[in-house]
Parts: structure tokens; sequence; C-alpha cells
């Protein structure tokens, strides 16, 4: 497949028919209308895995199942990988010859916008 060579690296994707109830912290994604920039984890036939590098989660047991109490539960961040159906895609963007940035047409996924 042609974007095994873009893995660990970042493309622009343009997303449709994105559900409603993807939107928001879980995926990362808060404007599914517009461009975004994404590290490709990996690609197959039924779309491809990207990074979201800002997951937001809050641990309420230990490892071994011990509740953590409410006043201990402290907000972390952590890299998570999501799967993006090639049905919500409807563009892929390569830079062969850059590194590409978050600019004016691409957001990162994982960051909110600042929303006035």
């Amino acid at each position: 497949m042609f974007l095994d060579a873009y893995v660990n690296q970042k493309v622009q994707i343009k997303l449709k028919n994105f559900p409603d109830s993807m939107i928001g912290d879980i995926t990362g994604i808060y404007q599914p209308d517009e461009w975004y920039l994404v590290k490709i984890v990996h690609a197959e036939n039924m779309g491809i895995w990207v990074e979201n590098p800002c997951y937001k989660r809050t641990p309420v047991q230990k490892e071994d199942g011990t509740a953590i109490p409410d006043e201990d539960q402290v907000e972390e961040t952590c890299i998570t990988h999501m799967f993006l159906r090639w049905d919500y895609i409807a563009s892929v963007i390569t830079f062969p010859d850059a590194d590409p940035k978050a600019d004016k047409k691409a957001k990162l996924i994982g960051f909110q916008p600042d929303i006035d």
C-alpha cells in the first residue's frame, strides 16, 4: 500500500461523514470539517491507524484492581492509536520532501481549538 512508506510520518487528512458521536475528547477530533495533521502508525485495507498525542485519562484503579480514592486521582496525558476507516477519510496529502507542521489549514489531533 502506498501509505506504508509514510508510517511514522505525518500526513494531512480531510475527513468526511465523521459521526457526531466520535467528535470530542475520545478521538481528539473537534472540528471534523477541517484538515488534520496526523502521524500514521499503520495503514491497512480498511483504513489507517493514527496517533493522538494528547489523549487524557484519569485512572480510577491501580493495576491490582484496588480503587484509587477520588482525592488521589490525577488526570494524565498519554499517546493513543486510533483507527480511522476509509469511509471517514475524503483525502490524504503526503509530504515526500518536507516535514509537515500544523498550519492554518491543518489541525493537530488532540488539541482542542480556542472557541470564542
